[in-house]
């Protein structure tokens, strides 16, 4: 009888193998071959379940972005308001091995997307849900008197993204300097400027 082969498993156990090697090698070592290598299939089976290594890295970057979500849902306490805003911000911001390893996975796929519309849109889609949780977190806040009314939303989402984004970029070249406990120290002056 044949061997029923979960497909979905099979790729994310290909995108979880594409993980461990960006943590454990670096970036410049996800090449289709060696992805199959660590996977243990011969390299034309990895060509079944993604035509390339763009195509790892851009599931890669999806799982990511999906990773960061499902833990800020399954941290303490509720989303809601400045509390449920800077859980998500914890959870982007690279304060551990794991979310570097996200943030370096970004970073390539940021490089990638320079070149193509298709990815540069796909981030603009993530980037947007963030968006509009961000304005019901600060909408909620504001609602619930913890923060003035701000004069724009829109601004300080903005602002709050830049920082994130900023902080992924320099906790993945700059670590001596994005410490843990200043990245943390930079969100905590950016909440008690909302807070004014």
């Amino acid at each position: 009888m044949p061997k029923v082969v979960d497909h979905d498993a099979r790729r994310r156990e290909i995108i979880g193998v594409v993980w461990r090697l960006v943590a454990e090698e670096g970036i410049q070592s996800v090449t289709t071959r060696r992805i199959a290598e660590a996977a243990g299939f011969a390299n034309g089976a990895l060509l079944y379940y993604f035509p390339n290594k763009d195509a790892v890295l851009t599931a890669a970057f999806q799982h990511i972005f999906e990773a960061t979500n499902t833990r800020a849902d399954k941290a303490e306490g509720d989303r809601h308001g400045l509390a449920g805003l800077r859980t998500l911000c914890l959870e982007i911001m690279p304060l551990d091995d794991e979310r570097r390893t996200e943030a370096r996975l970004a970073i390539t796929f940021w490089q990638q997307a320079l070149n193509s519309p298709e990815k540069a849109e796909m981030h603009t889609g993530f980037m947007n849900r963030w968006r509009v949780e961000m304005s019901a977190r600060l909408t909620e806040a504001a609602a619930d008197g913890e923060i003035g009314e701000p004069p724009s939303t829109d601004a300080v989402v903005d602002e709050l993204l830049a920082m994130l984004m900023g902080l992924q970029i320099l906790g993945v070249l700059s670590p001596r300097e994005a410490t843990p406990e200043r990245q943390l120290g930079q969100l905590d002056e950016f909440f008690a400027r909302l807070r004014g």
